[in-house]
Order: structure tokens, then C-alpha cells, then sequence
């Protein structure tokens, strides 16, 4: 009987034994795989916010070039020079000579260039800065003939009678827009031009008043074809901290390519696609070893997780806060881009309190970049960065807002003298000679000045008196400061029309 006992206890201790085995065994089963799921999550959301926030970073990027070559556009298509020159049928050499080629094709670098009438009967094309034939100007057309029957009706929709003659609507008032508004009559796409993917703008060409005469109705289309080259996509993958940049064709599979459609145009068979930062793969490379002993070592893992969740935690926080940086900072010099100056000028707006905005252009900064390379270009903007950044201080806000524009928020009141003295030593600071690759890049610098509420009632009202002002500092000369104070109300609307 004892020896039938003890061979039940044993039985039930072994059982009892298997039971606590197996139920260890579960546990560290259990603990692998809920720290292999839950890290296996953890990348995957990393590597999807990463790539998200990379393609939203790309859109904007594009949409801001394509902003661009609109903004340089209208300085053809609004223009009494332009419509005048169209009066009596297509431009005469002198215009194609000095606007089109020694302009638009030389320092804007467009490679095509078409006036044309919607029904094809006139027509004018310059191909690189030289006249090309009819036939050959017709055939571009082809390619975006989408576009320009798109222009021609937002034309004719944004007509209205008006003095026995038309009236084109003229630009909503938008407060967030920091640039000068145009008439809604622009027609924009990308296509694949000469085999370089390329941003097209189509617009009518009409006078800065926006009236035109009852016999000029029929409109005569401008067309322009900015190439997206090589060089304008590694300066937006420096911008944006990207890979790899480029044109794909939208039915293209390839494996860790991240893809995104830019300018909306519905007959663009290409996408951007790069190469996107992901975290994913260095986290598994550092993490499986540990998982592995983590599983052996029961105590052990238990520490170890808790330190290698901390310092996922940890990248993942870095990782958005890089990534929220980039959205609102400039990657070149580190100031506030438009974005995030647009948020600092909201905020401040929403405080009731009075502040002051000093619109900063740089003179002469296209010569540098012409002469000595993007490079030096770069290293000038990042010198003046820090020169305005240096003399501001934490008395407001200095922010880049695209190309050679920077923008300086000054919160609460300041007087007109004071604010005149700064503008002055900003516009001091940009003359002052930076050196690069032994030799000293001279520029200079243009401000205007606009206070709230003195100026307007809005963000939207100040920046665009500090805009007039700056243009008034430029028509003045250039290498000054201006009060919008000192500007009449004919200057502010001239700059509501450029």
C-alpha cells in the first residue's frame, strides 16, 4: 500500500512537475510571442507613419514648385505689356527676344514657350529660348490640349459684362496666403514633355485691370512648360531628408518604393516615388538578438523589454519630433518655414495683441547662384539665417519662406522709428561679404515693414501692406527699409495685382 502511495505522489509530483514545465514553457511562449507582435506592430506603424508623413512632405514639396512656375508665369499672362503686344495677333520679335528667351527661358529656365488661340488659327511657340515653326509648336500643343480647353472655359467662366465690355473675376481674398493672389483662370499639370517630366501652367493671357475690351473676347492662351530637372528634385530630396527622388510610371510594382501622385492632373501617367527611411528593418536587426535571450531568461527578459520599449518609445518620439520639425522648419537653415510661420502668426493673431511683420527679400542672391553654384547659394542663405536669427533674438519670430524670402514676426507694440532702425541692420546684415571657397559673395537686401492693427485687421491685410512695402523698398532702389506707413494705397493694390 505505502509503495502504490509513493508512486502516486510521484506520479503526481511528475505531473505536477510536467504541469509547472509546461505551464513555464507557456509563459516563455506566450512572453516571445507577445513581445514579437506587439514589436512587430510597433515597426510597422513606425515604417507607416514614416512613409505617410515622407509623402505628404512630397506633395507639398511639388505643389510649392508648381505655386512657383504660376507665380512666374503671371508675370507674362497678367500683363498689359503682354495683352497689348497680342493686340493686333501674335508678339513681334522684340518681345520673343527680350521676354521670352533673355527671361522666362534664361533666368527661369522654361523650355517652352506657346501663345496660341483656342481654335489653333495663331499660334507662336519658342522651344530653349529660340522661335520654332508653326508645325512644330501645334504638335506640342497636342500634348496638352486637356489643359488648354480647361483654361479657355475657367476664362470664359470667369467673365461678366462689364462697361460694354468683360470683366475677369478677380482673386478671392484668402488670409492664410502669403503670396500675392492670381485670378482663378491658370490651368496647371504635370506631363511627360521631351521625355523630362514637366509642370505645364495654361492661362488666357489678360491686362493687370483685368478688363477686356468687347472686340478682344477670343482669348490667346499662354503656354509654359517648366522641366522638373535633376537638380531642382536633389535639392527637394536635401529639403526634405529623402532618397531617391524621381518620376515612376504609376503601374509600377517594385518592392520598398514608396509612391505618391503630385499636381493632380489626371493624364499624368507618372508618380514621385522614392526611397523612404525605415526604421523597421535597424530595429529588427538590433532586437532579435536580445529576443532570443529574452525567451532563455525569464527574469532577465523582463528588464530587457522594459529597456528596449523604452528606447523604442524613445526613437519613435524622436522620429515624430523630426518629423514635425521638418514639417515646420526650413531643412537648410533651420528657421520656421511657411508653415510654421503661418501657425506662429495664427497663434499670435489669436492673442488680440499688436505685432509686426518686416518682409525681407535678398538682392542680387540669383547673380551668386548663376556664378558660383547652388552651393554657394546655400552657404549664403544659411549665413544670413544665422544673421537675422542672431539680431532678432527671442524678441519674435524670423522664418524662411521659400527660395531667397525670409518673413520676421516681431510680437507686441513697436514703434516706427525702432521698427525702421531693425529692418535697417537686417538689410545691413545681408550686405555684409560671406565668404566661400576664398573669395567674398557680396548680396544685399530689401525689407518692408506692416503692424497690426495699423495696417490691417488681419494676418492676411499686415502681410500684404509689409509685401507692398518691400516692393516699394525694391522700386526704390533695393538696399533699404520701408514703412508700409510711406506707401500709398495705389502700391498696396498694385501688389494685390502682381
Amino acid at each position: 500500500m505505502a509503495g502504490r502511495a509513493d508512486k502516486g505522489r510521484a506520479r503526481r509530483r511528475r505531473g505536477v512537475g510536467t504541469a509547472i514545465r509546461m505551464a513555464a514553457v507557456t509563459i516563455v511562449v506566450l512572453f516571445g510571442t507577445a513581445n514579437y507582435l506587439v514589436l512587430d506592430h510597433a515597426i510597422d506603424r513606425a515604417d507607416s507613419f514614416v512613409i505617410e508623413t515622407e509623402r505628404t512632405l512630397v506633395r507639398n514639396e511639388f505643389s510649392h514648385q508648381i505655386d512657383q512656375v504660376v507665380q512666374y508665369q503671371s508675370q507674362l499672362s497678367f500683363g498689359d505689356r503682354t495683352f497689348k503686344e497680342l493686340a493686333n495677333g501674335m508678339p513681334g520679335d522684340a518681345f520673343v527676344h527680350d521676354q521670352l528667351r533673355d527671361w522666362m527661358w534664361t533666368d527661369f529656365g522654361f523650355s517652352w514657350m506657346i501663345f496660341a488661340t483656342p481654335d489653333g488659327g495663331k499660334v507662336l511657340g519658342v522651344h530653349r529660348g529660340e522661335r520654332v515653326s508653326d508645325r512644330k509648336a501645334r504638335e506640342k500643343l497636342q500634348w496638352v490640349s486637356d489643359l488648354t480647353r480647361r483654361a479657355e472655359q475657367a476664362y470664359r467662366n470667369a467673365l461678366s459684362p462689364d462697361r460694354g465690355g468683360w470683366q475677369v473675376a478677380p482673386a478671392k481674398e484668402d488670409p492664410d496666403l502669403l503670396t500675392p493672389a492670381l485670378p482663378e483662370i491658370h490651368v496647371t499639370g504635370m506631363r511627360l514633355i521631351d521625355s523630362v517630366m514637366s509642370i505645364v501652367v495654361v492661362q488666357a493671357v489678360v491686362p493687370k485691370t483685368l478688363y477686356v475690351p468687347a472686340g478682344r473676347l477670343q482669348p490667346t492662351l499662354l503656354v509654359t512648360v517648366k522641366p522638373v530637372s535633376q537638380k531642382m528634385l536633389a535639392d527637394a530630396e536635401q529639403r526634405l531628408g529623402v532618397h531617391g527622388l524621381a518620376f515612376t510610371p504609376i503601374v509600377s510594382v517594385e518592392p520598398g518604393l514608396a509612391m505618391t501622385p503630385v499636381g493632380a492632373d489626371a493624364y499624368n501617367p507618372m508618380v514621385a516615388s522614392w526611397r523612404p527611411n525605415m526604421p523597421g528593418s535597424f530595429v529588427w536587426r538590433s532586437a532579435l538578438p536580445q529576443i532570443t535571450l529574452f525567451v532563455l531568461v525569464f527574469a532577465g527578459v523582463m528588464l530587457f523589454v522594459t529597456a528596449r520599449f523604452s528606447a523604442l518609445v524613445r526613437a519613435l518620439q524622436r522620429s515624430e519630433e523630426k518629423n514635425a520639425f521638418l514639417a515646420r522648419h526650413d531643412p537648410l537653415t533651420g528657421l520656421k518655414n511657411r508653415s510654421g510661420f503661418d501657425e506662429e502668426m495664427l497663434r499670435v493673431e489669436g492673442t488680440g495683441n499688436g505685432f509686426a511683420i518686416l518682409a525681407i527679400d535678398l538682392d542680387r542672391f540669383k547673380a551668386v547662384n548663376d556664378r558660383h553654384g547652388h552651393a554657394a547659394g546655400d552657404i549664403v542663405l544659411q549665413a544670413v539665417a544665422r544673421r537675422f536669427s542672431d539680431r532678432i533674438g527671442g524678441r519674435g519670430c524670423v522664418a524662411r519662406l521659400g527660395g531667397d524670402e525670409f518673413c520676421v514676426l516681431l510680437i507686441g507694440e513697436h514703434d516706427r522709428e525702432s521698427l525702421l532702425a531693425l529692418a535697417g541692420s537686417l538689410v545691413l546684415d545681408t550686405q555684409l561679404p560671406i565668404a566661400y571657397g576664398g573669395q567674398l559673395l557680396r548680396i544685399g537686401g530689401s525689407a518692408g515693414i506692416a503692424q497690426f492693427p495699423a495696417h490691417g485687421e488681419t494676418v492676411h491685410d499686415v502681410m500684404v501692406k509689409a509685401d507692398a512695402a518691400l516692393y516699394a523698398a525694391k522700386n526704390a532702389g533695393r538696399n533699404r527699409a520701408v514703412h508700409a506707413g510711406d506707401i500709398g494705397d495705389d502700391e498696396v493694390a498694385g501688389t494685390r495685382a502682381a
